[in-house]
């Protein structure tokens, strides 16, 4: 009679030791390649986004999403009462814009969730209503559902005022000369969606949120509570410890992966200093020497933002 014979402890030891061998080699590169489908999702979802605003503003006269001027008879939202912007100019922010592209089913309220999302606090809006939204003035005629909240503390008449229902940032239309950026101008160089970024050394909290002087060596506020430099969410949606990437679109409907915050190709002319010369352009700041007043800048601020104000418009920039 034959005998079988049986693995001996060390040969299980063995084989044991390959196994656990061949998972740590293939487990970053399964991460890697996680990593890399989510940031391949997330730019088809900013590419959706723009595309959805290149749609609409192929029956607006080319403009893209301006909620003061839909929603002029204050049908959704009513300006000048307690609780509600105190002026037209004031509806004009990232909630409402994404809003009125997904009530006209342009876009799904999961396209404004990013796959990488880093944030607890941003979740997908699982109660849109898109017809009769219950929290605008006059649901039957509402243009959006003014319940959708662009960013953490938006709280202007919002279902849930600790959450935000958006990943991304849009350029910050609403003050300065960038309103002619927020067109389809087909231009590749001009970004107006995209993934949020992180605050950088020198900027302020004052009322325009990230207004700072340009320099040549952007680098993370490491400071501040809370800081949203150095261990700000938006690095970990897609970068590293210490460096920012995203997914950015521009007005001509293309996505770049972009690496900096200030690519080459995205620049500015620093017209308010005493030798103008073009630089790059921070995504993420409104450099105060492109021109001393804010209403004449024209760089590209991107933020997740808000308006409020009275006789004049106040932006205030969300940073996580």
């Amino acid at each position: 009679m034959k005998k079988t014979r049986a693995f001996t402890l060390i040969e299980l030891l063995v084989v044991i030791a390959i196994i656990a061998l061949l998972v740590g080699i293939l487990l970053p590169a399964l991460a890697k390649a996680r990593a890399s489908a989510r940031q391949i999702k997330c730019g088809t979802q900013v590419r959706n986004v723009i595309q959805a605003m290149t749609i609409f503003a192929q029956g607006n006269k080319d403009s893209y999403p301006v909620p003061q001027n839909l929603d002029i008879n204050n049908q959704t939202i009513t300006a000048g009462t307690a609780g509600q912007p105190a002026t037209q100019g004031a509806k004009n922010n990232t909630g409402n814009v994404l809003s009125v592209l997904i009530f006209n089913s342009s876009i799904s309220p999961e396209l404004c969730y990013c796959p990488s999302e880093s944030n607890s606090a941003v979740r997908v809006d699982g109660a849109y209503q898109n017809s009769s939204p219950t929290l605008a003035v006059t649901p039957a005629n509402a243009i959006w559902d003014p319940g959708f909240a662009g960013w953490i503390g938006d709280a202007t008449n919002r279902r849930d005022t600790a959450a935000s229902n958006n990943s991304y940032a849009s350029l910050v239309f609403n003050i300065g000369n960038r309103m002619n950026k927020w067109s389809n101008t087909f231009n590749a160089t001009e970004a107006v969606f995209g993934n949020r970024g992180p605050t950088f050394t020198g900027q302020t909290t004052g009322p325009t949120g990230d207004a700072v002087a340009w320099t040549n060596s952007w680098t993370l506020l490491a400071t501040g509570t809370p800081n949203t430099g150095t261990q700000s969410n938006t690095l970990a949606i897609h970068g590293g410890r210490t460096t920012w990437e995203g997914n950015i679109g521009y007005n001509d409907n293309h996505v770049n992966f972009e690496t900096r915050p200030d690519p080459t190709e995205v620049t500015f002319t620093r017209s308010g200093t005493a030798n103008p010369r073009v630089v790059p352009d921070n995504f993420f700041v409104d450099e105060t020497d492109e021109n001393a007043s804010v209403a004449s800048r024209t760089n590209a601020w991107m933020r997740p933002f808000s308006s409020s104000g009275t006789t004049t418009i106040t932006v205030t920039a969300y940073r996580d």
